[in-house]
C-alpha cells in the first residue's frame, strides 16, 4: 500500500490537525496564517514556509483524515495511556519501533517494501520480539499510517483486541444531523440551553423530519433519542468550540486561562497579589449589627504566605490598601503581642514576613490607580502592575485564598452568610451574629498565623512558612522600611486648637505632658497643625511651630482601650452605626419630664406664695451667724483602726499595678445605643413606684396662683437670729 495524504484545506473556519491537536484555520496575516486551538483557544501563527514543511512532514493534516480513523482508535486517543493494560502498552511500544524505522527513511522510500525490509533488518529488534515475528512491510505501513494520522500519538498503535464487536453507528446519518441541529439551536449559542432542553428539541426535529420525508423513527429508544446520545454528540464537538458559542471569545479565553496554575514568583516578595472581598460574616458591635466587613489581603506568589491584611467596613479604598500594605512590610512582633493580650493566649507560631515587595499585582480599581498609590510606590521603591480587566487567572492565588478562608473559617461561625442565598437557606445571619469587629480581626489573625501559613499548600506541596524561609535563605531578607517613610504616606493633617485637655478630633482626644508644655510655650490662640495616622489612632502628632527643624510632638489617645485597636475609618463607621441605631424610650422620657415638671411646679408655687428667701439669710438662719460655727470639729475614732498609722517603706517592692501612661481616666467616645432600663412584667421600670400622684396640668398663666391684688402680702416671719 502507498502512504499518501491529501493536503489539508486552509480556508478560514475549516478544521485541521497540528501535531494531532485540533485547530481552526484563521485569517491570513502579512507573512503567514493564524490557527486557533480548538482545545484552549490559543492562537498559533505559522509562516507560509513553515506550513509547507509541516504538511510535508505530516504534522499539519486535514481533519477528514483524522475523523476517518476507526472508532476504536478514536476512543483510544481520548484515553489516558495509563489505563491500558501492560500488555497493550508493550504491543504499542513494539509497533512504535517499526513505525519509527519507516519514518526515518527518506520520504520517497517509505512506500518501497524492499527499503522497509532492509530498514527492519538493520534495526535493533524490540525486546522479546524474535526475528520471525517481524511484521510485513504492508502491515507496518498500516501502523505507520495510523500513527502519522493521529499526530504521532502512540495510543493509535494500541491493539484493539478488547474492543472487538459491533461498532457501527447507533443512529442513521439524518438522525445525527438533526441532533447536531438541535445542539446548534439550543445548547451551542448565547441562550445557553441545558442538555435536557437540547434533548427535547432533538426529538421534535427528528419527528418532524421523519413525518415530512417518510423516514422511520429510531428504535433504540422509546423516546426517539436519549440524553446519553445528546451528551455524546456535545462531547465530540470539543470543549473550546462549545464554550466560544455559549460565551464570547474573550470570556472563553478567560475561562480557559483560569484552569492554569497562573504566574509564579521566583523568590519571596518578588511578586505579591492584592485584592479585596466581602467577608461571609455579619458583625455585631454594642448590640448593633454593622453588616459584613471588607477584607484586603496581600499574598506572596512564591511561598503562598499571607504577608498582610486589613479589615474595615469602608468599601475598597486607597486607605484599606495602605493599611494592608503597612501591615505587610513592617515587623509583626508588636502586632502579635497586642492580640495575645486581647485574648490572653499566645500564638503557636511566629509571622516572619516583612519587607517591601518588588512588584505588586492589583486590579484596575480606582484605589490602585490613584496618585496616592503612585506616591507610595515611589517612596517604597515598589512597582505596581495593574492587571487587565477580567484577568482573574493572573491573581488567582489570592482569590482562591478568599474561597479557602471563607470555607475553612467564616462559614463555621455564628452569623455567617454562607457563599450564596441557596446555601444559607433560612438561616438568619443578622440575628445569629455574636462577633465584634475585634473578634473577627483576632480570628483572621489567628487563622493566618497558626493555620494557613503553617499548613501544607496544595499548589506547592510545601508549608508556606518553610518555603518562605528557604527562599529568604537563598536571596537574603529585605529590611522593613522606616516608619518615618510610612507615616507621612498615610497621615491626615488637619488644623486644631491645643486646649487644656489636649487636642480633639471627631470626639477623640489626645494628650501628653509634652503637649501641655507646648501649650504653655506657644501661648494663645493655641492654633496648631496635627497629624493623625488613620491606620493607628493610638497616637497623634502636633507640629511644633517654634522648633528648627520642625518637629512633631506626640500625644496619646485618651479613650478606652478597645478604641485603640480600631483604625480611624473603623471607629467612624462604628460610631455612626451606633448613633444611627440609638433609640429613644418615649415612656421613660415622659417619666423624666414629669419629674422635672413636678420640681418646677413646686418652685413656682413657693415663689407665688411668699417670695424668695435670700441665700445668705437662709444659710445663717439654719447654721448660725458666727463663722466658727461653719467649721467642723475634729473627728477621731480610736476604734476605727486596730493598728496605729505606720510609716511608708520606700525600699519595699511595689505591689500595685503599673499606672496607665494615658492617665487613670479614659474617655468613652462611643456611647451605648440603648441606655434605658427594661420594663418588668408589670410594665414598670426598675425602681418605679407603684402609685404616683397625677401631674397637674401646667397653668398657662402663673398669676392665677398668686394672692388677689386687693389683699396685701403678709410678711414672712423667721424664727431664729437675724443678721444686724
Amino acid at each position: 500500500m502507498t502512504v499518501r495524504f491529501a493536503p489539508p484545506r486552509l480556508s478560514p473556519g475549516s478544521r485541521v490537525r497540528i501535531h494531532g491537536r485540533p485547530h481552526i484555520v484563521g485569517e491570513m496575516t502579512g507573512n503567514g496564517r493564524i490557527f486557533a486551538s480548538a482545545d484552549d483557544g490559543n492562537d498559533l501563527l505559522l509562516t507560509f514556509g513553515r506550513q509547507l514543511e509541516m504538511v510535508r512532514a505530516g504534522i499539519l493534516r486535514s481533519e477528514a483524515a483524522y475523523t476517518a480513523l476507526t472508532p476504536e482508535i478514536l476512543i483510544n486517543l481520548n484515553r489516558d495511556l495509563g489505563t491500558f493494560t501492560p500488555r497493550e502498552r508493550e504491543d504499542a511500544q513494539r509497533r512504535y519501533a517499526y513505525c519509527r524505522a519507516i519514518h526515518d527513511l527518506p520520504a520517497r522510500h517509505r512506500d518501497n517494501s524492499e527499503a522497509i525490509r532492509t530498514a527492519f533488518e538493520a534495526m535493533a529488534l524490540p525486546e522479546g520480539d524474535p526475528a520471525q515475528d517481524i511484521p510485513s512491510p504492508r502491515l507496518a505501513r498500516e501502523w505507520y499510517r495510523l500513527w502519522l494520522t493521529s499526530g504521532f500519538d502512540i495510543r493509535a498503535l494500541v491493539p484493539n483486541t478488547s474492543a472487538r464487536g459491533n461498532r457501527s453507528q447507533r443512529h442513521d446519518a439524518w438522525v445525527r444531523e438533526e441532533i447536531d441541529r438541535a445542539i446548534d439551536e439550543t445548547y451551542a449559542n448565547e441562550l445557553k440551553g441545558s442538555v435536557r432542553q437540547t434533548m427535547f428539541r432533538a426529538r421534535e426535529l427528528i419527528r418532524v423530519r421523519a413525518a415530512a420525508e417518510g423516514l422511520q423513527l429510531p428504535a433504540l429508544s422509546k423516546n426517539v433519542v436519549g440524553r446519553k446520545a445528546i451528551e455524546t454528540a456535545i462531547a465530540k464537538r470539543g470543549y473550546w468550540e462549545i464554550l466560544v458559542r455559549r460565551e464570547d471569545r474573550k470570556e472563553a479565553e478567560r475561562l480557559m486561562r483560569l484552569k492554569g496554575a497562573g504566574p509564579q514568583g521566583e523568590y519571596p516578595l518578588a511578586e505579591v497579589e492584592a485584592d479585596h472581598t466581602l467577608i461571609d460574616l455579619m458583625v455585631r458591635e454594642n448590640g448593633v449589627v454593622l453588616g459584613r466587613p471588607w477584607l484586603t489581603i496581600l499574598l506572596d506568589r512564591y511561598s503562598r504566605m499571607i504577608i498582610g491584611f486589613s479589615i474595615a467596613f469602608t468599601p475598597p479604598s486607597w486607605l484599606a490598601v495602605m493599611e494592608a500594605l503597612r501591615h505587610a512590610v513592617l515587623h509583626k512582633e508588636e502586632e502579635l503581642k497586642r492580640w495575645e493580650a486581647y485574648q490572653g493566649t499566645s500564638f503557636v507560631f511566629d509571622w516572619p514576613c516583612y519587607g517591601v515587595p518588588d512588584t505588586l499585582f492589583v486590579d484596575r480599581g480606582a484605589e490602585f490607580l490613584s496618585s496616592s498609590m503612585a506616591a507610595t510606590a515611589a517612596a517604597l521603591n515598589m512597582k505596581i502592575v495593574p492587571l487587565p480587566k477580567a484577568s482573574g487567572d493572573k491573581k488567582g492565588k489570592v482569590e482562591s485564598n478568599f474561597h479557602r478562608m471563607n470555607k475553612a473559617l467564616f462559614h463555621k461561625l455564628d452569623g455567617t452568610t454562607m457563599s450564596n442565598v441557596q446555601k444559607r437557606g433560612r438561616y438568619k445571619s443578622a440575628e445569629s451574629a455574636i462577633y465584634s469587629l475585634d473578634d473577627v480581626r483576632y480570628l483572621v489573625m489567628r487563622w493566618v498565623v497558626d493555620v494557613h501559613n503553617r499548613s501544607k499548600h496544595p499548589g506547592t506541596g510545601e508549608i508556606p512558612a518553610e518555603r518562605w524561609r528557604k527562599g529568604m535563605d537563598e536571596v537574603g531578607p529585605k529590611p522593613a522600611p522606616s516608619k518615618d517613610i510610612i507615616a507621612p504616606l498615610v497621615g491626615m493633617v488637619v488644623p486644631r486648637k491645643l486646649r487644656d485637655d489636649g487636642i480633639r478630633y471627631n470626639n477623640l482626644r489626645w494628650n501628653s505632658n509634652a503637649l501641655r508644655a507646648l501649650r504653655e510655650r506657644i501661648g494663645p490662640p493655641f492654633d496648631v497643625v496635627i497629624r493623625i495616622d488613620p491606620l493607628d489612632i493610638r497616637t497623634a502628632h502636633v507640629l511644633d511651630p517654634e522648633s528648627n527643624p520642625p518637629a512633631w510632638i506626640e500625644g496619646q489617645l485618651m479613650a478606652e482601650s478597645k478604641i485603640e485597636r480600631y483604625t480611624l475609618r473603623q471607629y467612624e463607621h462604628l460610631k455612626k452605626a451606633v448613633d444611627d441605631a440609638a433609640v429613644v424610650d418615649d415612656d421613660y422620657e415622659l417619666k423624666l419630664a414629669q419629674a422635672a415638671q413636678h420640681l418646677r411646679n413646686f418652685v413656682e408655687d413657693r415663689r407665688n406664695r411668699a417670695g424668695v428667701v435670700p441665700k445668705p439669710i437662709a444659710a445663717f438662719i439654719k447654721e448660725g451667724t458666727r463663722a466658727v460655727e461653719h467649721i467642723h470639729g475634729e473627728r477621731h475614732d480610736a476604734a476605727a483602726s486596730a493598728k496605729p498609722v505606720g510609716s511608708h517603706d520606700l525600699d519595699a517592692p511595689i505591689t500595685s499595678p503599673e499606672p496607665d501612661p494615658n492617665g487613670p481616666y479614659r474617655d468613652r467616645p462611643i456611647r451605648a445605643a440603648n441606655p434605658y432600663p427594661h420594663k418588668n412584667r408589670d410594665g414598670r421600670y426598675p425602681g418605679e413606684r407603684e402609685t404616683s400622684q397625677p401631674l397637674d396640668p401646667v397653668p398657662t398663666d402663673t398669676t392665677l396662683d398668686r394672692p388677689p391684688a386687693n389683699e396685701p402680702p403678709t410678711d414672712a416671719v423667721y424664727s431664729g437670729k437675724r443678721r444686724r
